[in-house]
């Protein structure tokens, strides 16, 4: 066989070996960060270590060593993902083609829901990341992308708003960063903490605020729905 020949039907064996091989380290990578998540939500940060990651994922803590070299570098991967997701959520729900219809109240109480919904994902891994916001500057660094973000998206939204007559005269870098403080903090209680009130009051009654914070009377119409 030609050498020519010979090379490239090595270079096809190699890739016919190494494709499996990635696809095997990519499911295993699945599977440790899969056992973490439950790891951390179960027991919490301090109380998890690598060995009981190890286990739950059905691997050696040298494997797992392989790919993380430490929990924290694992739990940060982990709030990375988590956080993009939350933002996600948020930023879809302020896009400024989203309000171009409609009465602004309904719209805002759409966006309290989402922020309020984002906090339903992994509330364990959020504990997780706000009780280390003081403690570990990465951890910090991860609560405020997704701040910079929704606020970005937001200053966006009241720019879009305030060209169409909408928004009242308010300074929209303030009011972008009393808005989210306020929803966040809310939605974090709701979610996160222990709270005696009914979620649905306490949504009507930030969208409530919110509208008329940011919103001239003519286009703060009420979208209340019937109790009973």
């Amino acid at each position: 066989m030609p050498l020519r020949a010979r090379a490239g039907r090595l270079r096809s064996l190699k890739r016919a070996v190494r494709t499996p091989q990635q696809a095997r380290s990519r499911e295993t990578r699945e599977r440790i960060v899969a056992a973490a998540i439950a790891a951390f939500g179960e027991h919490g940060y301090d109380d998890t270590n690598t060995a009981a990651i190890a286990r739950r994922a059905g691997i050696g803590v040298g494997t797992l060593y392989g790919y993380f070299p430490d929990k924290r570098k694992l739990m940060l991967e982990i709030l990375d993902g988590t956080v993009r997701t939350m933002a996600d959520m948020v930023v879809e729900a302020l896009d400024p083609a989203r309000w171009g219809q409609g009465a602004p109240r309904a719209h805002v109480r759409f966006a309290i829901e989402a922020v309020v919904g984002s906090r339903r994902i992994s509330p364990g891994l959020q504990r997780i990341l706000w009780e280390r916001h003081l403690r570990d500057p990465e951890f910090r660094d991860a609560n405020l992308a997704i701040e910079s973000r929704m606020r970005a998206s937001l200053e966006a939204l009241f720019a879009a708003l305030r060209e169409r007559g909408m928004l009242r005269e308010v300074d929209a870098h303030a009011a972008a960063y009393v808005v989210h403080a306020s929803v966040e903090w809310i939605a974090t209680r709701l979610v996160l903490g222990e709270t005696d009130v009914v979620r649905e009051d306490v949504v009507e009654a930030a969208t409530d605020m919110i509208t008329r914070f940011l919103f001239r009377d003519g286009h703060s119409s009420r979208l209340r729905r019937p109790r009973g």
